[in-house]
């Protein structure tokens, strides 16, 4: 039988633990994470309310750690907390950042967060907020929390790296689709804005050319945005794709491979 007042307890211990990690945290951003009412969240931080289990889960997995929340399902929840400890303990990562970016960048706004935030220059929480509304600084804590973002004492919000490179190609496919969607058609015409889309067919021979222009804009432009000089405050992505139509014809170029 659960202990209600040992649960309350620790809960609100976490929740002002929590709270005490940000200034950006508050119980009515926490509310908006858990889908809980901020009424509810009140009552039970000011230790006036035993919550349903339903709520104390939802709210273990904001404000607790990995290894925080697995000793407060063994003590409170021992049928659930005993399996995750004796199936999942040797998976826990003691540093989640990979797991929790994987996940962050295939969301919006976390996506368009995070690559303006993954840049020499960084980001701020006020031009988050003009940028994506109180959506994007629910987002940005987030990231902040999990420690996939940083933020510096002057309040720039940058990434653990100046840049972010992706080696894994759905991944990168995932950052192209959401591209589409940054897109800002209103720009095209302007020096903000620019779109191509060609086809065509060549010989076998010339088909090594196609990818070598490829990779040699793809080494201007990181040459670019790597020059010290060059380092300023406007924000930018560009992608590019370039692949055959059909692997059989490639397939069928002689002494050749297909290149991964």
């Amino acid at each position: 039988m659960v202990n209600e007042q040992a649960l309350l307890a620790d809960l609100v211990g976490a929740i002002n633990a929590w709270m005490q990690g940000s200034r950006s945290r508050s119980l009515s951003g926490l509310a908006r994470r858990t889908n809980v009412a901020y009424s509810t969240i009140r009552r039970i931080a000011q230790n006036e309310s035993v919550p349903h289990p339903y709520t104390a889960l939802s709210i273990s997995e904001v404000v607790m750690s990995t290894q925080e929340r697995l000793e407060f399902l063994k003590n409170h929840f021992p049928t659930i907390g005993n399996l995750m400890d004796e199936c999942y303990v040797n998976s826990i990562r003691a540093e989640p950042n990979d797991e929790a970016l994987n996940r962050y960048i295939r969301q919006e706004p976390h996506n368009r967060i995070f690559n303006i935030a993954a840049t020499k220059k960084g980001t701020n929480r006020r031009s988050i907020m003009q940028l994506c509304g109180q959506m994007g600084v629910d987002a940005l804590d987030e990231m902040v929390d999990d420690a996939v973002l940083v933020e510096l004492p002057d309040g720039t919000i940058k990434y653990t790296h100046d840049n972010w490179a992706i080696g894994n190609i759905e991944d990168a496919l995932h950052q192209v689709r959401h591209s589409t969607e940054h897109f800002e058609k209103h720009l095209v015409g302007t020096e903000g804005a620019s779109l191509m889309h060609s086809t065509g067919a060549v010989r076998a021979e010339l088909v090594p050319q196609l990818k070598e222009l490829v990779l040699k804009f793809m080494k201007d432009l990181n040459a670019l945005k790597d020059d010290q000089d060059s380092e300023g405050g406007i924000h930018f992505f560009c992608d590019l794709m370039y692949s055959l139509y059909d692997r059989n014809e490639w397939n069928a170029c002689p002494n050749q491979e297909l290149d991964g």
